[in-house]
Order: C-alpha cells, then structure tokens, then sequence
C-alpha cells in the first residue's frame, strides 16, 4: 500500500508542480484533490486477518447426487470491499445458491456465511480445497489477494443404474443375464435349467421324450432334451473402452461417464445373480484387469477401478488411440476362456475407427463361448453419443445422418453377436435392456 501511495502521490505532486509553474488553475486542483485523499487514505487500512472455514457434510457421493458446501468467513481488520469465491472443479455443476460473494468491512470483526449445493457429473477424485479472497482499498484502487486451502477431497462414485426390473419378468430375453454364461466344467445338479434342442453329443438320457413327440405331430422332427445346473459359478467378462473415441461429449454428459455407469450397474446386477464377475479396460494409457471374483468384495474392487478411469484419460484429443486393442486385451487373456464359457459384455463407441478391433475381437470371442439355444454370448453395448453435443436441430439431424452409417457399417457385425445400441439422450440403460425382452411362449 505504501508503494502505491508514493507512486500515485509522486505522479500528482509533479501535475502541482507543472500547474504552479505555468500558473494553471486546472492542473493545480486536479492535483490537490487526489494528494488530499491520499494523505487521508494512508490511514485506512486494507481489509485483512481473512480466515475462512469450509464445511462439506459428506467426502463421497454418487454421480448426480447433490452436495451442500458452507463457508464461514472472519475479516478481522481494516476498510473495505472484500470479494470470496470458492473454486468448484470443472465437472461439477453450481444448482443452488452461489460460490461467489461481496462483503464490505466497516468499523466491527466482519462474520458472514455462504452456502451453496453443488452436482458432480462424472465419477473420480477430486480435490476441493482452494477458497480464493480478494481485498479492495475504501479509496484507492488497490487490492490485496490470497487464498486459503483446506484438505478437503471428494470421491464420487459412479451412479448405479437400476436393473431391478428385469428380473422379476417371466420373460426370455435375447441378453443372456446371466442364463447364457454357464460354467461348462463341473458336476450336472438337479436344478432344472431349461428345455432345449438337441445338439451332438447330448446324452440321449436327457432327452425330453414328451416334449419331442408333441413336436413330431407339429412337424419337427429335432429331438429336445433338459438342461441342467451345472456346478460352478456363471462367468461374464466385461471389456469396457477407454480409449480416445470414448471421450465425446461436454464435461456435464460424456460417453465416458456413461459407459463408466453401465458397467457399474452390470457388475452389480451380475454379482447379485451369483456370477463370478471379471473387468478389463483397452485403448487406454493405463489398463486395468480385475480377475475373475464373486460377491461384495468383488464389486468394490471393480468400483475402485472404475473411479480412477477419470484420472487416466486425456480429454485433449478426441483421436483414435492406438494403444493396446479389444484384441490385444482377449488374446493376452485367453488362458482364463477355455473350458468357462463365458458371457462376454464389450463396452464401447462404434465408429470407423474402431471397426476391424471390435471385428476381430468378436471372431476371437466366438472361439471360447458357445450358443445357449439360439443366443449368443457376446454382447455389444454401443452408446451413441452424437446428440450429446447437439444444440440446434441441424446438428441433431446431423448426429441421426452419422448414426444412420455406422448402422451399415456395423450391419455384417451386429449379426455375429447381441448388439445393442443406447442413446443415454433419449431413454435410460433398463429401457434399453427390456427392449430386448420377449413374452414367453
């Protein structure tokens, strides 16, 4: 403050001194007037001795979940306008109230309160601990800033999408969940599975000799035979895209985010069906495996993973990464496929990009999984995620116009496995999944 009292008292005695000197009355009282309020500012004080304490009623929250933050703030000297904001990172969105503040210190110990309630949209770590002030001089244009850090950090989990609902339908679904990820090794039970057609090398012992001959009278003539439990647990691998082409969107709606969801919303319906349950990420600059496992424990470990992916990925360029692919992943896991059977569940967007990887990989998954009946055990989740940067009706036309062509592009791919497109725009991930549910016959 004293720097810039001299400085400006230096600048408008040399203007007295001019206007003496060439007798201007001008210059002699624009001088004066700004030397008079200097000497008298040198005496007030900048507004200082800011002390602010931040509460947040809870360190960890689910995506979309609302948080309330309150800070106490104490100015204990000096004049003045005194300007608080405190930083929210960037995927958190301000719902009510506000992070920013005016306050002007008189006379008396300044004590006041902000409160605001924020929604994060997309799951990670994050630190939230700078509060930021800035202190303005009554008289001159001064100002003094600084910023208090607390050691708060928030670990926002991902949201666990319902899918509840498709359990209690006395439905057959085209999905396997999880009828269609058996244990091929291991001791038949006594637990009735389902009727089926007969395929070679079936005990004739299972065959279901009422039902075949209802079926000779309707003309066919292919013996069925019963299906039952086998010993082990269901297994389903879930190989989740973390590559380049998954970051599309806005920091408020990704396809990351989403795709990050739908995992955690399949392992937990999974685990809850008794499968045993392993994770693998692809294109990203850090993979990750959680090997095979079953219950809670296994859920937390999956989740632990899926937490971090945020803090992995790059959101500078949307580009192709050319890391390691779907089919690097399955063939240097393919010691864990034979003899399992598993349910394979890929996780990704389809484009041009990423075709022949996700081709490729299918053909490879077909070597180690067979059919259930008719349904195969790979599915595909495609979330499209064209209208999440949509903002006019040209540009949603647009997105359709490139749906539409990675529709034919992917046309010889989708008959190869379950293939299922979602558009987290328009409908939720259980809406999606009960589309591919059919009455019973």
């Amino acid at each position: 403050m004293q720097k810039y009292i001299s400085a400006t008292g230096s600048l408008f005695l040399l203007i007295l001194i001019i206007g003496f000197l060439f007798a201007n009355n001008i210059l002699v009282m624009i001088s004066i007037i700004p030397l008079i309020a200097l000497a008298f500012s040198y005496f007030l004080k900048v507004p200082g001795e800011v002390k602010i304490k931040k509460t947040i009623f809870k360190n960890r929250a689910t995506v979309g979940e609302l948080l309330e933050v309150n800070l106490k703030i104490l100015i204990g000297s000096g004049y003045g306008p005194v300007e608080i904001c405190d930083v929210i990172p960037e995927n958190f969105e301000l719902v009510e109230g506000n992070n920013y503040s005016v306050i002007w210190k008189g006379n008396k110990v300044e004590e006041t309160e902000i409160s605001y309630k924020i929604k994060c949209t997309t799951s990670g770590n994050y630190k939230f601990n700078i509060t930021k002030w800035k202190c303005g001089h009554p008289v001159c244009n001064f100002w003094e800033s600084g910023q208090v850090e607390n050691n708060f950090f928030l670990e926002i989990t991902p949201r666990l999408l319902e899918l509840k609902k498709i359990r209690g339908i006395s439905t057959v679904s085209k999905i396997p969940m999880p009828q269609g990820a058996l244990a091929s090794m291991g001791m038949t039970t006594q637990d009735f599975k389902e009727i089926r057609l007969y395929y070679p090398g079936d005990p004739f012992k299972l065959i279901n000799w009422k039902v075949t001959s209802r079926n000779l009278l309707r003309g066919n003539v292919w013996p069925v035979v019963n299906q039952f439990e086998k010993e082990g647990k269901k297994t389903v691998w879930i190989f989740l895209d973390t590559s380049k082409v998954m970051g599309y969107g806005s920091n408020v709606k990704n396809v990351i985010e989403y795709s990050v969801e739908s995992v955690n919303g399949l392992a937990d319906y999974y685990l809850k069906q008794q499968c045993s349950l392993a994770f693998a990420t692809y294109g990203g600059s850090r993979d990750v495996l959680v090997t095979p496992g079953s219950g809670k424990h296994q859920y937390y470990r999956v989740l632990k993973e899926l937490i971090k992916i945020k803090d992995q990925r790059s959101n500078n360029d949307n580009s192709y990464n050319s890391n390691k692919t779907l089919y690097d992943e399955v063939y240097s896991l393919r010691g864990h496929f034979p003899g399992v059977r598993p349910l394979f569940v890929i996780i990704t967007r389809f484009c041009n990009n990423n075709f022949y990887d996700i081709q490729k990989s299918v053909n490879a998954m077909s070597g180690y999984t067979t059919r259930n009946g008719l349904l195969p055990s790979i599915v595909v989740l495609n979330i499209v995620g064209y209208e999440l940067m949509t903002e006019n009706k040209s540009e949603k036309l647009a997105s359709e116009l490139l749906q539409a062509m990675n529709k034919i592009i992917s046309n010889e791919l989708r008959k190869k496995c379950i293939w299922i497109d979602w558009n987290p725009a328009k409908e939720s991930l259980t809406a999606v999944l009960l589309k591919q549910v059919v009455e019973a016959r």
